[in-house]
């Protein structure tokens, strides 16, 4: 069947052996020597925002040939990667879960008040780990929910869901998923190290409209509530994730 028919159908679409061999290995590489440097001898999991300047390996996958015409099939050309995260999941303890389904976006799953909401945005994401059986902490999802602005949520909030499925790729695969889509990371029971990257794409537009310039006088009367307003933020993500910080309108 048509990629993009699936995509429509279930809200993602597995792309196989979208890396090559010799892609897999220098990939991996350089993760490995991300997550010693970040990790030391601590070890645990590794979930690295804005990752992608840090070699030309990870620039390499932002114009993949295997996944960028349909992503621009999906939401055109005039398009930007708005987003990325490394992923390093070691082997776990069977402990329980907290509630981990939840739709990509942030705060725009509360600003938007369509049924569904928009699609807005893509994400492909590229295993260089295997993870054709379950247990491995697979990308879980919910089928065809990106048309679904809710789920029922279990009183125990257990993640097993119905309906809900594990991916199970390759080393090399990769998934492009609707940012609508419900979906989740599975716990690690194996005794492999789940390595993933992740790279979302969105309209060029989702930023400031015009090119504001307050002249160096009038920056004294710049209030914490007007620099909000003017479009100020010290990190990226507090557009996204306003409840991280404190907002002055507040």
């Amino acid at each position: 069947m048509d990629q993009r028919v699936v995509f429509d159908r279930d809200g993602y679409v597995v792309i196989e052996g979208a890396l090559t061999p010799d892609e897999i290995e220098r990939l991996t590489a350089v993760i490995d020597h991300i997550y010693a440097r970040e990790r030391g001898d601590a070890g645990g999991a590794l979930h690295l925002l804005a990752f992608c300047g840090r070699d030309a390996a990870f620039l390499e996958l932002v114009d993949h040939p295997s996944t960028l015409p349909l992503i621009i099939d999906v939401l055109g050309t005039n398009i930007f990667m708005y987003h990325c995260h490394l992923d390093v999941h070691p082997p776990e303890r069977d402990v329980a879960q907290p509630w981990m389904w939840h739709q990509d976006g942030g705060i725009v799953n509360r600003d938007l008040e369509t049924e569904p909401r928009p699609r807005l945005a893509v994400k492909v994401a590229y295993f260089l780990t295997d993870v054709s059986e379950p247990g491995r902490g697979n990308f879980a999802v919910l089928p065809g929910s990106q048309l679904r602005n809710a789920i029922a949520r279990p009183r125990d909030d257990r993640n097993e869901i119905p309906g809900a499925v594990p991916i199970l790729v390759h080393a090399g695969d990769a998934v492009l998923f609707d940012r609508r889509l419900w979906h989740m990371r599975s716990p690690n029971r194996s005794g492999f190290t789940r390595k993933a990257l992740f790279y979302a794409y969105t309209y060029r537009w989702v930023r400031p409209r015009d090119d504001l310039e307050v002249g160096a006088d009038l920056v004294g009367t710049i209030t914490p509530a007007r620099e909000q307003l003017l479009g100020a933020g010290a990190r990226a993500i507090d557009f996204w994730m306003p409840d991280q910080t404190k907002l002055p309108l507040r």
